[in-house]
């Protein structure tokens, strides 16, 4: 009797864990088909692939700075001054105008600032460029860090360059990114009247040609022939691309946040996570259970750590060859190389690969050369990989 309640009870317990991971791939399916999961997942990995590891920035080393509302004024002011240090006179800010022109339809006749000047924090406003012999003028107001508009900022500044006696041929209203204009609150029909023919909004970074990035630092980097006036150009450009692409992927992860929240999805989602973390060490004995019963020219197949399946136990000479299969999550690692020789001092690993025909099929790392396979993609490239190295292998060292 006791037997017999207790493979009932084990009954039980497997029906429910059976009912268990149904419900659990029902639910990891229903969350992978949500509607638009798959469309933002695509978009931010874009977002992640583009992403620039900006490296030893001067910028970064004085993070407090670059957050502050002036410094974008700052270093955009040194650059557009035709009197700046930088070398290179009336370059920069002409090339400036000419963004303006060409990649924001600005109506800037370059003739008309042929005695430019530019000038920072006058009349409150960020960057003015003028020329004063033209009587012409463009407004700059740098938004890179987010400041809020004061109440009828744009229309006071354009006010301003009139009453000074100034004609304005576009105000440039530089965000970080996206396309939101100024705050308008407060402003009056006149107001925007006024404003509206000569209001372009320009993005520091969005990725394409017509930012402020790729349409006019990255264009000034080329021109420059001031060393100095290079290295702070690409550490700034860096430092755009970087704000740039943490505002990009905030959008992202808010519709992410949204889709968490429904449900039992964030559940899932984390099931699916330690399911994805537990896939490397899956992999890993597939390849072992693949192998186990064709092993030659080897002796054994085992798992390293969960992440690599090797083989081992192939004497030959004074060396002792072993194949890693490194698993990592976007990829395999094929490696090959001599157990004893690990510095590949001896050099027996590439003599047999000289010998097969296959050296220049590999990169070398110190004694191991390696060949990448992709995953999903590469995984059956792979397996016929190691198949056709391991019979040749075993041929060569047969005939040695």
């Amino acid at each position: 009797m006791t037997n017999e309640m207790s493979l009932v009870r084990e009954a039980r317990l497997l029906q429910e864990i059976q009912l268990l991971n149904e419900t659990v791939v029902k639910d990891l399916d229903e969350l992978v088909r949500h509607a638009g999961m798959s469309a933002l997942a695509r978009q931010y990995s874009a977002n992640r692939k583009k992403h620039t590891e900006i490296g030893f920035n001067l910028f970064e080393l004085v993070s407090d700075h670059y957050y502050r509302e002036t410094f974008h004024s700052d270093i955009l002011h040194a650059f557009l001054d035709p009197s700046g240090k930088h070398q290179g006179r009336e370059e920069y800010v002409r090339r400036f105008l000419q963004f303006l022109r060409s990649k924001h339809g600005a109506k800037i006749n370059l003739s008309h600032y042929a005695n430019v000047q530019v000038e920072k924090e006058k009349g409150k406003i960020d960057i003015l460029i003028k020329d004063e012999t033209s009587m012409r003028a463009v407004i700059l107001e740098n938004k890179i860090n987010g400041a809020p508009d004061q109440p009828r900022q744009i229309p006071g500044y354009l006010r301003h360059v009139r009453t000074i006696g100034y004609a304005c041929d576009a105000i440039i209203y530089l965000r970080l990114n996206g396309n939101t204009g100024p705050d308008q609150m407060g402003w009056t029909d006149d107001d925007r009247k006024q404003v509206a023919d000569l209001l372009l909004i320009v993005s520091a970074y969005d990725g394409t040609e017509n930012d402020l990035l790729n349409g006019w630092v990255l264009k000034c980097d080329d021109a420059s022939r001031n060393r100095d006036a290079q290295f702070i150009l690409r550490q700034y450009g860096n430092i755009i691309r970087k704000l740039g692409e943490n505002v990009m992927n905030k959008p992202i992860m808010e519709k992410f946040l949204k889709i968490m929240v429904e449900g039992e999805n964030f559940k899932t989602a984390l099931s699916l996570r330690a399911m994805l973390d537990d896939l490397t060490l899956y992999r890993v004995e597939r390849i072992i259970d693949r192998f186990k019963g064709d092993l030659l020219p080897f002796r054994k197949i085992a798992n390293y750590q969960d992440y690599d399946a090797y083989f081992t136990g192939l004497p030959w000479k004074d060396a002792d060859f072993g194949i890693d299969i490194v698993v990592e999550p976007e990829l395999y690692s094929f490696q090959f190389w001599d157990r004893i020789d690990r510095d590949g001092l001896k050099g027996h690993a590439k003599t047999m690969l000289k010998e097969m025909g296959q050296l220049s099929d590999y990169t070398c790392e110190g004694g191991q050369f390696k060949k990448a396979f992709g995953f999903p993609s590469g995984e059956q490239a792979l397996i016929e990989h190691i198949s056709a190295f391991k019979k040749k292998l075993g041929e060569r060292v047969l005939s040695n």
